[in-house]
């Protein structure tokens, strides 16, 4: 394990009547070789001692328990997870059966493998035990067999795609939930689903399906978990009542929901099952099998299934484009999409970007590029879309041969800062690109006209969604209350005007009644440069700041002078907007466009002159808007209406459109359909 890469895990103990097994379980748990952890107690409302020896436990270990106790029994397991999940504040979690116990190393082994973002969850081998003293009855490696799966003697890191492929959609690959550590997803919609919740045997199946989609699966043969087996646990009479065959049915519709599968891999999952049935029931009762589980019934839901989605960024750094498609990848995955992001790193990472990310989405961060097709075979990609010009062009040679692959391209404004010669040296790798997106109709300005009529080109509107905004309290910046604050918000390079703003500023000062404050928020050459040499009580230099609106909450007017030439439809503009503050800004690209209200612009614009910005031209309408209450009203008033055009719901539907065409869904289920008849619909 990497030095330093010590997270967090969030242990959960869900009990119920397991007093003579819980000493041995939570000393197994609290013997852990990896430290770094907090256990959270739980008690189903148990009729013998176990809240008793939870207590004692927690006396024990007081620095890192958490006890909470149900007075009332909450009438499934399922409903325990939800709630020892809901009290997580760990970066990974670990289920971890009050009946069963496990080697030391288990969470050692097991953590480690978090250290490549793409994993999402790690198991470890069991051994399944019965009585006391425990004695070994089978291994996960027998269970495993039955699934037609081998090669569990070694460690390994797969596509959680292939693994349900090869198996995981015929059975679970999870004997119980005490070997598996996994990511914590945070608030997910399976938590609040009735029917999971009344789940009773195949529930962490579908959870495990759930939490690994479009993500890695690691598992170790170096830990070991003990599952303990009882002549009258749940789940063994769980498999004697129908109830088991019917709970099958709901993982093959999700599973087809869910991941992209063929008629055949069901087909698989319904012999396996039927041999269960005919274990128990013999052959002569097939009806009877089929009302409880019946593949024609369930097939249709194929058709529900979203397109699998790689969502690819040139850096997790600051900046619009950058960050726009991780905002894209999370309102997504919210909308059923499996989605994975690929970073290619070019440059090093912004921590405060990476939180961007919902946990719950995959980082893919591959060493080789040109392993990039064989991943995304493994990972069922079937679409990739890029944001960057440097990534477009690098996945479409990548992609050049895997044709089954559609790329989208979100033009964000760097093509129009190339010349038509470099285009048309691009032009054959563009044209490996299924679909094109574009916010601002300068994004198009250096592309040929043939190539525009000749491929498909959509507009879409950036949007933003909306978020909780604490502003920033003025106090703590050295501001005053009176004073009037200026927020400019971006990539400290030159283009971006930072210099500019701060002699705008100046100059403003110097001929104001108020004091004017100028808050510089991003990281970059320019912010290197200028803060030394450019500050003073009225310039503030804050470097990177994730909670952007807080700050713009808190200033009076955002401030965005930039002369970059490929300036098209700024986030930030968003931001601002949606944190009920007027803009001061170039007329450059669509801002125009986007403080446009029926009463007026929601801000003032200036132009460039010559490509530079007049500072002290600037500097007057600072000095306006800072000292002439109704100028500053008349712009304010108008924010509530610009941001209303910000709709990010009409823009993902947008972009659901194009996934939706470019993947040419209808062939796909049709051609699954003729491999469903070619196999035939008999049961075997």
């Amino acid at each position: 394990m990497a030095p330093g890469f010590m997270p967090k895990v969030s242990i959960i103990v869900p009990n119920f009547n397991h007093a003579e097994f819980l000493p041995e379980r939570l000393d197994s748990i609290y013997r852990q070789t990896y430290g770094n952890v907090e256990v959270i107690l739980l008690d189903d409302c148990s009729g013998d001692e176990s809240v008793e020896i939870l207590r004692d436990y927690a006396r024990r270990h007081p620095d890192k328990t958490i006890c909470r106790f149900n007075e009332v029994n909450s009438g499934g397991v399922f409903s325990q997870w939800k709630k020892g999940l809901e009290l997580a504040s760990g970066e990974l979690v670990w289920i971890a059966e009050s009946d069963d116990y496990c080697t030391a190393n288990l969470l050692e082994e097991l953590v480690r493998y978090f250290q490549n973002p793409a994993v999402m969850l790690a198991l470890a081998r069991s051994d399944f035990v019965r009585g006391i003293p425990a004695r070994r009855i089978r291994t996960s490696e027998d269970y495993l067999a039955d699934l037609g799966l081998g090669g569990w003697d070694k460690p390994f890191i797969r596509a959680a795609h292939s693994l349900v492929k090869d198996g995981w959609a015929v059975g679970n690959i999870v004997p119980n939930a005490s070997g598996v550590v996994f990511r914590n997803p945070g608030k997910i919609s399976l938590l609040d689903d009735r029917k999971w919740l009344q789940m009773r045997l195949c529930g962490d199946w579908m959870f495990y399906l759930s939490l690994v989609r479009g993500g890695l699966v690691a598992y170790s043969p170096n830990a070991t978990n003990f599952y303990r087996q009882h002549g009258t646990g749940t789940s063994v009479n769980v498999q004697k009542e129908t109830s088991y065959y019917r709970e099958f049915e709901v993982i093959a519709r999700h599973l087809l929901q869910n991941y992209a599968l063929e008629y055949g891999d069901l087909v698989k999952q319904r012999r396996y099952l039927y041999e269960h049935w005919c274990s128990r029931y013999g052959g002569s009762r097939r009806e009877e099998f089929e009302r409880l589980y019946d593949l024609d019934r369930v097939w249709p839901h194929v058709r529900a299934r979203k397109p699998n989605l790689v969502m690819a960024v040139y850096a997790l750094i600051a900046g619009g484009g950058e960050t726009f498609p991780i905002t894209l990848a999370n309102l997504l995955y919210d909308r059923g999409y499996a989605i994975t992001l690929l970073n290619f790193r070019v440059e090093p990472t912004e921590p405060g970007v990476r939180e961007m990310l919902s946990p719950s989405i995959p980082l893919l961060e591959l060493e080789q590029g040109d392993l990039l097709g064989a991943a995304f075979k493994d990972l069922g990609v079937e679409i990739v879309h890029s944001h960057h010009a440097w990534a477009d062009m690098t996945l479409a040679a990548l992609l050049l041969h895997e044709p089954q692959i559609k790329h989208v391209v979100s033009l964000h404004g760097m093509y129009e800062t190339m010349d038509r010669a470099q285009i048309r040296a691009l032009t054959p790798l563009l044209e490996r690109v299924d679909s094109f997106v574009y916010a601002a109709e300068k994004n198009l300005s250096s592309f040929p006209r043939k190539f525009i009529d000749e491929r498909r080109f959509d507009r879409i509107d950036n949007a933003l969604p909306t978020r909780t905004i604490t502003p920033v309290a003025r106090a703590t910046l050295g501001l005053g209350e009176e004073d009037f604050v200026l927020c400019l918000v971006s990539r400290a390079i030159p283009e971006k005007g930072w210099e500019e703003a701060i002699e705008a500023v100046n100059w403003a000062n110097a001929r104001s009644d108020r004091d004017i404050h100028l808050l510089l928020i991003g990281d970059g050459p320019e912010y290197e440069r200028l803060r030394f040499r450019k500050k003073n009580d009225f310039v503030h230099f804050l470097g990177f700041r994730a909670n952007i609106r807080d700050y713009l909450a808190a200033s009076d007017i955002g401030f965005l002078p930039s002369r970059f030439k490929g300036e098209s439809f700024p986030l930030v503009v968003i931001d601002c907007l949606l944190s009920g503050k007027p803009v001061l800004a170039t007329d450059i690209g669509e801002v125009r466009y986007m403080l446009n209200a029926d009463g007026g612009l929601a801000g003032e614009l200036f132009d460039l002159v010559d490509g530079d910005i007049e500072s002290d031209a600037v500097g007057q309408m600072i000095v306006t808007l800072a000292n002439d209450p109704q100028a500053y009203e008349r712009v304010l008033r108008n924010v509530p209406l610009a941001a209303k055009k910000c709709d990010v719901t009409e823009m993902v539907n947008k972009y659901e459109i194009i996934y939706k065409r470019v993947a040419a869904t209808s062939a796909a289920v049709a051609e699954i359909g003729r491999a469903r008849q070619s196999l035939g619909e008999t049961v075997e």
